[in-house]
């Protein structure tokens, strides 16, 4: 195994960039992959992400490039677009002092400004499959002359359906050129293809030891989603970082929680694959020269993070696979020293963070989350709000059942209101009536007191009678 870079016969210039990038020595991917490349086979390399194969083959393909010619030497194809942005971002940085050219043909991004790019000399493209075959079909690429053809992360790619955009790119180039096959597992559609279009490699497969570093306190509260971002800020108050990077899933969500950070006065920027790389180099800098204390990054964006001094990373959300958990965690820890990764996790998710940790082999331990200002404050605001929200609910029933009565009662209203209308002449017979009955009352009360009175004389006479004897 090569110890050293120079061992390779590298040019001067390519020498000199991966001096620029800080890389000491081969990992074993490259150190077995790389003298297998430069002598032209075509090779297999299974291994898992964050193991150097990005380098494993653009390396050779460095080496061997002619960049006086105008014409596309290189073609590699990757699943994602932020992965196309990464690798072409890595060509960049370790050809930076020979005179190459590459392209990132992906989605997302106008068509017309890549047309415009192919007419002028490019010498590796690297993009998806559904847009290189695009260009393909609309003869703004041509691959008469390529020589090194790579599949990269090809278990992904043909598990996201790339597989007839991928065998037409293949038909598509020449005979004799060099296909290079990097993929994390061998799945049966992956052995096939490589059967089909490679010709006897060599498999090269680095065992993945998969253990964090130990230095490395790894720690996950189990939290609700509405109290995600409450319970990140007690904790960066309880923790105190030196420096911190905080990891997402999404673009957009780096975004919402930079902004939130940057609203209560905290000191973060955001890193993510649409940054153009001035941008992103421009971060990476005033980072490392600690001239703001949280990094708000994803996956891809913060791939080969390497600064010195961050005591935390903070996984607000779980990575999608266990290599992307260990590309985090790894950011901290660094030369040593001791680090803190917190993982922030929904109760369904503890059965992943079990298998991580086994797959790790890290002891990672789970701790009850304390209330902090921000968790308690962020509680009795939500509680009011749907408390509030049930009373407009409760509002809205009692309205409906209202407006449901009445549209039941209507009919009935209906009738009473036509029943009460008064039909001519109605009123005069009503008012003779009321008269006849006035005066029967009349007469008849006459006739009670009439009567009253005769009573009341008879009673007089016996008294009268006695009164003469």
């Amino acid at each position: 195994m090569s110890q050293s870079f120079e061992a390779f016969g590298f040019r001067p210039e390519l020498l000199q960039g991966i001096k620029d990038l800080y890389y000491k020595e081969p990992t074993p991917i490259q150190a077995e992959a790389i003298p297998l490349i430069l002598a032209g086979k075509d090779v297999i390399g299974q291994a898992q992400t964050g193991t150097g194969k990005t380098a494993a083959f653009v390396l050779p393909i460095l080496q061997r490039l002619q960049p006086q010619k105008r014409d596309i030497q290189a073609l590699i194809l990757t699943p994602t677009r932020e992965l196309s942005i990464q690798i072409a971002d890595d060509i960049a940085k370790l050809g930076k002092h020979l005179d190459v050219s590459v392209l990132s043909l992906h989605g997302g991004t106008d068509i017309e400004r890549q047309l415009a790019k192919l007419k002028q000399k490019v010498h590796i493209v690297v993009g998806t499959p559904g847009r290189v075959l695009d260009h393909l079909q609309r003869e703004s690429l041509h691959f008469g002359r390529i020589s090194t053809l790579v599949l990269d992360e090809a278990d992904k790619m043909l598990e996201m359906g790339f597989l007839e955009e991928v065998v037409q790119l293949l038909a598509s180039t020449p005979q004799h050129r060099q296909v290079l096959l990097f993929s994390a597992t061998m799945p049966d559609q992956v052995k096939k293809l490589a059967q089909q279009f490679m010709k006897q490699p060599p498999h090269i497969k680095i065992e993945n030891k998969q253990k964090t570093v130990e230095q490395i306190e790894q720690i996950y509260y189990v939290v609700n989603q509405s109290d995600k971002m409450d319970a990140l800020l007690d904790l960066l108050e309880s923790t105190n970082p030196y420096l911190a990077i905080i990891f997402a899933n999404t673009q957009q969500r780096v975004q919402i929680l930079t902004a939130k950070l940057q609203e209560l006065g905290y000191a973060a920027e955001a890193l993510y694959g649409d940054l153009s790389q001035k941008k992103r180099e421009q971060l990476m800098r005033q980072f490392r020269e600690i001239k703001f204390q949280y990094l708000v990054a994803t996956d891809i964006a913060a791939r080969g993070l390497d600064v010195e001094g961050v005591t935390h990373v903070f996984n607000y959300d779980l990575p999608n696979d266990v290599e992307s958990y260990i590309h985090r965690v790894g950011r901290t820890g660094r030369a040593g020293q001791a680090g803190t990764a917190i993982s922030l996790i929904s109760p369904r998710q503890k059965a992943i963070m079990q298998r991580i940790a086994k797959a790790t082999k890290a002891t990672v331990e789970e701790k009850l989350l304390t209330a902090g200002r921000h968790l308690e404050a962020g509680r009795r605001e939500r509680a009011k709000e749907r408390e509030a929200h049930f009373a407009a609910l409760r509002e809205e029933k009692a309205r409906e059942q209202a407006e449901e009565k009445k549209k039941k009662e209507a009919p009935l209203a209906a009738a009473l209101k036509k029943a009460a209308k008064v039909k001519p002449g109605y009123k005069k017979k009503l008012q003779k009536e009321i008269e006849h009955w006035q005066s029967t009352y009349e007469q008849k009360r006459k006739r009670e007191e009439a009567k009253a009175a005769r009573k009341a004389g008879m009673k007089k006479k016996p008294s009268a009678a006695k009164e003469k004897r």
